[in-house]
């Protein structure tokens, strides 16, 4: 056999070779990993045993119930809590000391996550919108001193967004607050907002609180004992809007409410609600001995056809005497129209 030919079996043998001593290298790093794996197992074991034993607990079934609870424990202690990121601040002036709250409260519940300032400052940065975006990109980009730190960089963006109604234009807001057409529990929502800014005492609060309040609710409060203070006051307030409002769901609902409505819509209108009418002409008097003339339309019939009345229209001539060239109102012919001249 040619040498030549030997050369692909001798290369193939060489390859196999260089796979066989990997394989064994590997072989060997497992059997030392295992080794010392089962070195580690003993010397645990050993020092298990050489522990001084515990109280003998009083059932074998109330020792394997928390050794089996005992390994999620430390599983669930190292996880952080899932928290949905606040929504995005687009430099509402009065909203953004609730958004740096809401930011405070991701960072203090995912502590690992959020370990550095870096990483809280780049959060914070991706809930900005609109002109909160645009002052804080400028920031980042030049890497101004405010991105050092957390506390710095929102202590800055606070003097620039936090302006929330308070002091004398809270007070204002409350003085003129009124429930309008929404339940007490949405209108006391704002009115408990705006009193916290405004600095008003007990009592002032609850003056305005019966003050915007809608008539309705107005009449029913006089017949419940005054409340001591503005908690008891709402409260009162939210339970006799929610009774009336069912009421009237009940009464939308009953049977009878339909045949209510029927005989309302088929009442007479009111005389005052009636459009007024075209004065009627009163006839002129018929002296004793007189007949009234009767006109030559008239007689025969009441009144012309309908097909009459339109050809004459439509040949324009006069409805009365059928002659063209004036119409019913000044007909010449007419005696109604002479004894007006």
């Amino acid at each position: 056999m040619d040498s030549a030919d030997l050369e692909p079996v001798r290369h193939a043998i060489a390859t196999q070779g260089a796979r066989l001593d990997q394989h064994s290298t590997a072989l060997q790093g497992i059997q030392s990993e295992l080794q010392n794996l089962s070195t580690h197992m003993a010397t645990v074991q050993g020092i298990m045993q050489s522990s001084p034993p515990g109280p003998a607990p009083s059932a074998p079934a109330a020792l394997s119930a928390p050794a089996t609870q005992a390994a999620p424990a430390t599983t669930h202690s190292a996880r952080e809590p899932w928290v949905s990121p606040p929504e995005r601040y687009d430099g509402n002036l009065g909203q953004c000391k609730t958004f740096l709250m809401q930011c405070g409260l991701v960072f203090d519940l995912q502590p690992l996550t959020y370990a550095t300032e870096k990483a809280k400052i780049a959060y914070l940065i991706g809930l900005l919108r609109g002109a909160a975006l645009e002052w804080a990109s400028v920031h980042w980009r030049n890497q101004d001193q405010i991105t050092a730190t957390y506390t710095t960089f929102t202590a800055k963006m606070s003097k620039v967004f936090d302006h929330p109604i308070q002091g004398k234009d809270a007070s204002m807001r409350v003085f003129s607050l009124r429930q309008g057409f929404r339940s007490v529990a949405e209108y006391a929502i704002e009115f408990r907002t705006l009193a916290a800014e405004s600095g008003w005492n007990e009592a002032s609060q609850q003056a305005a609180f019966v003050n915007g309040l809608s008539e309705l609710l107005k009449d029913e409060l006089v017949s419940h004992p005054v409340p001591e203070d503005l908690d008891e006051l709402i409260s009162l307030s939210i339970r006799i809007d929610n009774r009336c409002r069912e009421r009237r769901r009940e009464k939308r609902r009953s049977p009878g409410s339909d045949v209510t409505l029927r005989r309302r819509e088929d009442s007479p209108v009111p005389v005052s609600s009636r459009p007024p009418s075209s004065p009627v002409p009163t006839p002129e008097p018929v002296q004793r001995g007189e007949q009234p003339e009767v006109e030559p339309m008239q007689r025969g019939r009441s009144q012309l056809s309908a097909e009459e009345r339109e050809r004459r229209r439509a040949n324009n001539t006069c409805l009365y005497c059928r002659q063209p060239g004036h119409y019913l109102a000044t007909c010449p012919s007419r005696p109604l129209n002479r004894r007006a001249r």
